[in-house]
């Protein structure tokens, strides 16, 4: 007759295998920094993308520079800006996008959201061509450039036609990509991929992301050290806008959830978390029983 006490060690251990992969892949979706021992790669601000980090980069006469920005505590907009030149002086002004999401409450940065924005410099009239610059502040301007840790240069190049129009981003991939190396792991995570030796690119444009909660990201090609574009996740869905150097925009490309790769969730950290999946618990109710039934059997073995 069958009853608990004749389930094998052998039958009790693919009982364990069983179960712990069924619970394991039905956890949810998780923010990366949530979990994460070192952060996802969008956190860190020399990972952050943008058109002035590169002083022997030329652009086009008519650009506009601009940066990502973390911004999820004190932001202070870029103020008295201007483009140097000897006596050649541009005044630029500045604008901010994705500035409402800044400031958030630290208990919201904790939950795995690390706004950001996108600050925007724009000449107030074209640079000569075949000069180099200095773009300069009054106050919270970008990081120095140069060798000496000192200036931000930019470089106007020798061709002087106007910035190349927005490309369209009807090739674009994007992927949601879980993390793989266990509670230390960077999380989820959206990989996108695109044409990024396009020209708008390569002359200083960008790809600004949309997410439906209002905050902004913006790629322009992938990590120097990972070769990917690495995004913050998301549940919802997105707006992908090419931006040209000039500050030209081209046509948005709406992708709901239900429009991009999605991978099963493999976090096993996020069970204990307080959004872990009910399943996954009732999941995990037959794994303690069978450890607990083994126990009291080798117990009762070893008292007779």
């Amino acid at each position: 007759m069958y009853s608990p006490a004749n389930i094998s060690s052998r039958a009790r251990a693919r009982a364990l295998a069983g179960l712990t992969c069924a619970a394991l892949f039905v956890l949810p979706e998780r923010p990366a920094a949530a979990l994460s021992c070192d952060g996802p790669v969008w956190e860190s601000d020399w990972s952050m993308p943008g058109s002035l980090r590169d002083p022997t980069t030329e652009f086009p006469v008519d650009v506009e520079f601009w940066e990502l920005r973390s911004c999820a505590y004190s932001f202070e907009v870029p103020s008295g800006c201007r483009l140097e030149r000897g006596d050649d002086v541009i005044p630029v002004a500045v604008e901010v996008d994705g500035a409402d999401h800044c400031d958030v409450e630290p208990s919201y940065v904790s939950d795995g959201n690390y706004p950001d924005a996108i600050v925007r410099y724009v000449p107030e009239r074209p640079m000569i061509p075949n000069r180099a610059y200095v773009l300069a502040c009054d106050a919270n301007g970008p990081q120095a450039n140069d060798e000496q840790g000192e200036y931000t240069v930019v470089r106007s190049r020798l061709d002087p036609a106007p910035a190349a129009a927005p490309g369209a981003l009807d090739d674009i991939e994007l992927e949601f990509k879980r993390g793989d190396d266990g509670c230390c792991a960077t999380g989820s995570y959206l990989e996108l991929r695109l044409d990024h030796e396009q020209p708008w690119l390569r002359e200083g444009g960008y790809v600004e992301v949309l997410y439906d909660d209002g905050q902004v990201f913006a790629v322009d090609g992938p990590n120097s050290w990972s070769g990917a574009i690495e995004m913050p996740p998301t549940e919802g869905g997105l707006d992908l806008t090419p931006v040209a150097a000039d500050g030209t925009r081209g046509e948005t490309l709406r992708l709901d959830r239900g429009d991009y790769d999605r991978e099963l969730i493999y976090i096993p950290c996020a069970v204990s978390g307080g959004n872990a999946s009910p399943l996954a618990l009732w999941l995990l109710a037959p794994l303690l029983w069978i450890g607990a039934h083994g126990r009291r059997r080798r117990a009762a073995g070893g008292a007779s």
